[in-house]
């Protein structure tokens, strides 16, 4: 098999997980079952990843790369530090709901066990925390916030926020139907919990 080749292996492998997670759940990836659809052998696919859990870990750095450039790149375009934030949210919140498995491994396993990865997937998984970081940093630098404001812990702060809101959704918490907290209008809701966050660090 040449290079090239075993390139697109190990990318089909990442990909046919995240079909196969996506049916079937994270019980239902397995080894011989990647390989069965993908028309290879046990041996084949070993030699890529030792084991299912090798394959998470790469999942999870594709989900990072992937957040950064469904959820991040687009709401750049924007100047406003406030309303850059506020499009980064709705961006998140729609990646989650596209990528419902993709997103589960990313932020419903286990913390990630960060001396297992080299430097360049550590920066990797990093990038979109450190790219909102930064743009918290613009921002402050530009008198958009709060002057008492702790730019590091407001950064996870809203993070942590938008996991919630996306964790609710996407377990179907928030709907019309519910006794104490009805919501007939979800995605006004959304808008209007993701402009809040930010309200709470401008001026």
């Amino acid at each position: 098999m040449s290079r090239v080749q075993r390139a697109g292996l190990r990318q089909g492998i990442i990909q046919t997980s995240l079909e196969i997670g996506s049916e079937r759940g994270e019980e239902g990836l397995t080894m011989r079952g990647i390989a069965a659809r993908l028309g290879v052998s046990a041996t084949a696919l070993y030699q890529h990843f030792e084991s299912k859990s090798k394959i998470l870990r790469e999942i999870r750095i594709y989900g990072a790369e992937l957040l950064q450039s469904e959820v991040l790149e687009p709401a750049a375009a924007t100047d406003d530090p406030a309303e850059r934030l506020i499009n980064a949210g709705r961006n998140y919140v729609q990646f989650a709901r596209s990528h419902k498995w993709l997103y589960s491994v990313m932020m419903g396993n286990e913390q990630i066990d960060w001396s297992q990865h080299n430097t360049e997937e550590v920066e990797l998984l990093l990038r979109p925390l450190k790219t909102f970081q930064g743009w918290l940093e613009e921002g402050a630098a530009r008198g958009c916030w709060r002057g008492d404001v702790d730019l590091s812990l407001a950064s996870f702060r809203i993070w942590m926020s938008l996991h919630g809101l996306c964790t609710m959704l996407l377990s179907g918490r928030i709907n019309e139907g519910h006794p104490a907290f009805p919501r007939k209008d979800e995605q006004s809701f959304v808008d209007e919990f993701i402009a809040s966050m930010i309200a709470c660090i401008k001026p």
